[in-house]
């Protein structure tokens, strides 16, 4: 596999130079001009869930190429699933060594008249443990050499420029999933309403007049001073009048 991949690197790399060559004059070569770069990406446990637990990273270049070769090492807790450039037209056939913790590919693009790419050229999707949990991060890392660490380069058609690509990395990082805030209905204690003081008023009962008795009092009841008098007089005048018959 390994002689297979640096074959199909090599046969790239050489379509590039070709199509290079027929537009312009080779240049000095740098010694790292270009690097390549691994993206990164946060996600909460549930997104990564839905996901079916995989995860799609981007690869890219920090200035215009035409071909390179780069490789990738997959951090503990992930596994490699697919690799596809993300350049039109552009080739990049990926293969994994036999632990399966490293990609190899080689990119090349050629068009007529030659012209060079720069940004994202390729995409990664590995898959994450299914033990991942909110707080794990995992790591990913890119550079261009192959399975046996031996350097690759990068070519730029256009200008002639090669040399060997500088590196970089990227991670996966699991967050907790967004809590609701929970709204407590706050219950007022239910206010007292006032109740209006009623004032009662005792109504003082009247005296009733005692009724007037038709009865001639009987003896040894007692006689109003006022009904003394009354008598009295009524007796004075009886005996009066009796005296004038006479």
């Amino acid at each position: 596999m390994k002689t297979t991949l640096k074959k199909t690197m090599a046969a790239l790399s050489a379509a590039a130079v070709v199509a290079a060559s027929a537009a312009v004059m080779a240049v000095p070569t740098s010694a790292a001009g270009v690097s390549l770069t691994m993206g990164s990406k946060t996600l909460t446990l549930a997104e990564l869930k839905a996901a079916n637990y995989q995860v799609t990273l981007p690869i890219g270049v920090t200035d215009s190429i035409n071909s390179v070769g780069f490789g990738v090492t997959l951090g503990e807790g992930l596994t490699y699933v697919d690799l596809e450039a993300s350049v039109k037209k552009a080739t990049c056939l990926a293969a994994t060594n036999d632990a399966g913790n490293f990609v190899f590919a080689p990119f090349a693009y050629a068009t007529v008249p030659l012209k060079a790419v720069s940004g994202q050229i390729a995409a990664i999707t590995v898959e994450v443990s299914k033990d991942a949990k909110a707080g794990d991060t995992y790591t990913l890392s890119v550079d261009g050499k192959d399975s046996d660490g031996v350097e690759t380069s990068y070519k730029n058609g256009e200008t002639g420029e090669s040399g060997v690509p500088g590196g970089g990395a990227g991670t996966i990082t699991i967050v907790e999933d967004p809590t609701e805030p929970t709204t407590e209905a706050t219950t007022a204690a239910p206010t007292a309403t006032p109740v209006a003081a009623t004032t009662t008023t005792a109504k003082v009962a009247t005296p009733t007049k005692p009724a007037k008795s038709t009865s001639s009092p009987k003896t040894g009841d007692a006689l109003p001073v006022a009904g003394v008098a009354v008598a009295v007089a009524v007796i004075g005048g009886v005996a009066l009048v009796a005296k004038k018959r006479k």
